[in-house]
């Protein structure tokens, strides 16, 4: 079953009880960290401020219907007009609605991104409302007023959607009964913390916002972890990428100033995720985002005011792992990419998963599916096994894993031929030395780069252009 984010209801003391506890970082932490402690004060004492601009609250009663109309229309928005929340189209179906945050202000040729959302394996059809009932919960229902989610949150008084992008439920004494900030999606923002035993969950496509292949766990022993999961149990593969950090109920914070920390209970500084402090948060946007691919980005894009902010794009500062085409190996699931496709970077070193010669996508639009191969494997009835079918050669790829044969020694043209003649062996791969692997479909691990010392020889049908 799906791990799910413990939903911990905060209040003003525990907010300022954090912003002291960071307040007391070691005087040998780094001077950015330092120099930001007052900024960072002063964003959380905001928030959690009982008073916030009247223009700002959401009263109860309040409520917003999914219909096919402009969004920022219909929105519920933060003072300063950059976050809102509403009612967004799915890329892929129209008709249906997530309830979600996005920036606001981004120019209309950016797609619009989204922050957080909670019912992103349940999109709601046009009609469905969100409201902020008389007696302080806030409710997202269908058209016939069945609830779909619901804050978990009692006796409200009033909702803000503050500049921070951070969504709150407030009570009558001002204290925060409920924060977007606590149950985020797959996306952090500055002022953000990602506490112990909380995660982020990759959306599974690009236009898919539904549970994904991979999670970052900030886990209670302070060690953050990103793991590839199982679709749709979720069940945990090995991980991926670790901090190595062994302080317990550390936490991870997304500082004001630009980088994203561990930090010790104490306030201690240990390491850094990621940094942008050269694009400060005051002209630019900033995200931290476990992308569909696996890997964590620090994305920046100029805001409206800075100079070339209305042509700008989001732009990757950092990200985790460095090569998730190398840090990916498994020995459950496809890895990085998916069955029988393998691992490589585009121009903008993306990751871009491709299919083998003689391959081709299950679904072009959902590459995380895997290759098929576009030809008839051989069946071991009877007859010439190696008849209708050649092997094509490959420099700097493998798939590791899963062999069932293993040869030495054996040059590269037996390697070849072995397989060829082997109705169960689908390709074979050799270390260009004097070892020879053979494997069966499917392929797992694929990846290809310079700095993978292999040969591949993949068997396809005589009838294939290659």
């Amino acid at each position: 079953m799906w791990t799910t984010v413990q939903r911990n209801k905060l209040s003003t003391s525990s907010n300022l009880q954090r912003a002291t506890i960071i307040s007391q970082i070691h005087l040998s932490m780094e001077s950015r960290l330092l120099l930001v402690i007052p900024l960072l004060l002063l964003t959380i004492i905001t928030a959690t401020s009982a008073t916030v601009k009247p223009h700002s609250n959401i009263t109860l009663n309040s409520f917003l219907i999914a219909t096919t109309a402009s969004a920022r229309s219909l929105s519920w928005l933060s003072p300063s007009g950059d976050f809102a929340l509403g009612f967004l189209p799915l890329p892929t179906n129209s008709s249906l609605f997530l309830l979600a945050i996005w920036y606001a202000n981004l120019p209309n040729t950016t797609t619009i991104t989204i922050i957080w959302t909670p019912n992103r394996n349940k999109p709601v059809p046009s009609n469905s409302s969100i409201i902020l009932t008389s007696d302080g919960q806030l409710s997202l229902r269908d058209p016939a007023g069945t609830e779909i989610w619901n804050s978990g949150a009692r006796a409200a008084s009033y909702a803000a959607l503050f500049d921070t992008g951070n969504f709150v439920l407030v009570a009558s004494n001002g204290s925060i009964l409920w924060e977007s900030f606590s149950v985020p999606t797959d996306t952090i923002l500055p002022s953000q913390s990602l506490s112990p035993n909380s995660i982020l969950l990759a959306k599974l496509n690009y236009d898919d916002f539904s549970y994904g292949r991979f999670k970052l766990s900030m886990q209670t022993d302070g060690n953050l972890v990103f793991y590839q999961i199982a679709v749709p149990t979720g069940f945990q593969y090995s991980p991926y990428w670790a901090s190595n950090t062994n302080t317990s109920n550390s936490f991870l914070f997304f500082n004001v100033s630009g980088s994203i920390d561990l930090v010790s209970p104490t306030g201690a500084f240990m390491t850094t995720l990621t940094s942008s402090t050269t694009c400060p948060t005051s002209d630019f946007y900033h995200r931290g985002t476990l992308d569909h691919d696996g890997v964590f980005r620090h994305y920046v894009h100029p805001k409206p005011s800075a100079a070339g902010g209305a042509a700008a794009e989001w732009v990757v500062i950092d990200f985790k792992p460095t090569d998730i085409c190398q840090s990916l190996i498994t020995s459950l699931g496809s890895g990085a990419c998916g069955h029988n496709s393998y691992c490589g970077y585009d121009m903008k070193q993306m990751v871009a998963c491709q299919c083998p010669l003689g391959y081709s996508w299950v679904d072009p639009k959902k590459t995380y599916m895997g290759c098929k191969p576009d030809f008839t494997m051989p069946g071991c009835i009877s007859g010439v096994w190696s008849e209708g079918f050649q092997m094509v050669r490959v420099e700097n790829l493998d798939f590791w894993g899963e062999d069932y044969d293993q040869f030495n020694p054996m040059g590269e043209a037996e390697c070849m031929q072995e397989c060829l003649d082997d109705c169960f062996c689908a390709a074979s791969i050799h270390d260009g030395i004097s070892n020879c692997w053979k494997k069966k479909l499917p392929f797992s691990n694929g990846r290809i780069g310079s700095y993978v010392d292999r040969i591949a020889f993949i068997k396809v049908g005589v009838n294939k252009d290659i």
